[in-house]
């Protein structure tokens, strides 16, 4: 009974977990995280090509929030696409803050790096990451540094879109995988 255990807690777990899989990301018809990923991108590139100032994108980046907010308080998101698409939000929010004194770097100096590996699967330079940050005079790092890794959390977030009403059935087939390797009757 006891090796069952492990077992049955996993089961039960997953299939709670499996519940919040199987909730609806966006109501029929409505398309809210692709929206907001596409004003993101654009936003990015407004931005890379020199079209709006600073503020001006920060601005955006502080609507791009209040969308979000209401998208998830509406359940027009899942609860993993708000925590991710926030997170997006915040990297660039730091790398367009200006900090002349270098106070806010030593705080998410390392989270940033720690976000453009995760993403890219490549420790950025240090070298030119601080001289990114000296010349831009503060501790944000550019937009320059996180286009790429920015970009590829946008790519997974509209796969994890486009594949949200089919995570239980694969949740499912990895279930039966895993009891059939473990045989009959274990």
């Amino acid at each position: 009974m006891k090796k069952n255990m492990p077992c049955l807690w996993m089961l039960s777990f997953l299939m709670a977990s499996n519940f919040a899989l199987a909730a609806p990301a966006q109501k029929p018809g409505e398309e809210t995280g692709f929206k907001l990923l596409n004003e993101l991108v654009i936003l990015l590139d407004r931005a890379g090509q020199g079209s709006i100032d600073t503020n001006a994108v920060n601005t955006s980046v502080l609507g791009l929030a209040k969308e979000l907010k209401t998208a998830r308080d509406a359940k027009r998101v899942d609860a993993l696409f708000a925590v991710r698409y926030s997170r997006l939000l915040s990297a660039l929010r730091q790398a367009l803050l200006t900090d002349p004194e270098l106070l806010y770097w030593p705080m998410y100096r390392f989270s940033m790096i720690d976000f453009i590996e995760e993403r890219t699967g490549r420790m950025p330079d240090w070298d030119k990451l601080l001289f990114v940050v000296n010349d831009h005079g503060g501790s944000g790092v550019g937009l320059a540094m996180l286009v790429e890794a920015v970009m590829s959390e946008v790519v997974s977030l509209h796969v994890h879109l486009e594949t949200l009403e089919r995570r239980p059935v694969i949740l499912q087939e990895y279930l039966e995988r895993m009891q059939k390797a473990r045989g009959p009757g274990k």
